[in-house]
């Protein structure tokens, strides 16, 4: 009875340990990924936002004063924006002051 007792605690040891490290092991790849995702999500702003200063700044050293629309960039300046992910907001308030630009995730 007693080795019966042993033979099913062991079986029980070998099912379990195995299920638990592989639940273990998903968790961490799924908590990863999410994580990278994230870190990924805010580089792309962050270089959306970057590139869009670059290019108004580049716009006012060549032509002397800030683009009043964003489409201007885009046009003369080969600045490109994926629009199905990104939402700017550009706004110009005179031609020699400094746009603000803000970058957000759709």
């Amino acid at each position: 009875m007693k080795s019966l007792k042993r033979k099913n605690n062991s079986i029980l040891k070998a099912c379990v340990i195995p299920i638990v490290l592989f639940a273990l092991l998903i968790w961490l790849l799924v908590g990863g990924t999410t994580h990278f995702k994230k870190v990924g999500s805010e580089q792309g702003l962050a270089l959306t936002a970057q590139a869009i200063r670059k290019a108004v700044l580049q716009c006012y050293a060549v032509e002397g004063m800030y683009p009043s629309e964003l489409e201007y960039l885009t046009e003369h300046y080969n600045l490109r924006i994926d629009e199905e992910k990104y939402i700017i907001s550009y706004d110009c308030f005179s031609s020699n002051i400094m746009p603000e630009i803000y970058v957000f995730e759709r």
